[in-house]
């Protein structure tokens, strides 16, 4: 597979806890409950149910 390309989130802080917008692509972790984004070069885990971020992996 090729890796996703980044987005910048502008407004967004990326903090534990924080919620991404709706427009924001989230892709699958096979036999993982979460899903993921890279933003700003940096994988971000988020909870698909409430869109907040569980893990930043710099």
């Amino acid at each position: 597979k090729q890796p996703l390309a980044s987005v910048n989130l502008l407004g967004v802080e990326l903090n534990i806890g924080s919620a991404l917008p709706e427009t924001v692509e989230l892709h699958e972790v096979p036999d993982v409950e979460y899903r993921y984004v890279v933003v700003d070069n940096r994988t971000v885990l988020v909870d698909p149910g409430t869109r907040k971020i569980v893990k930043i992996i710099q």
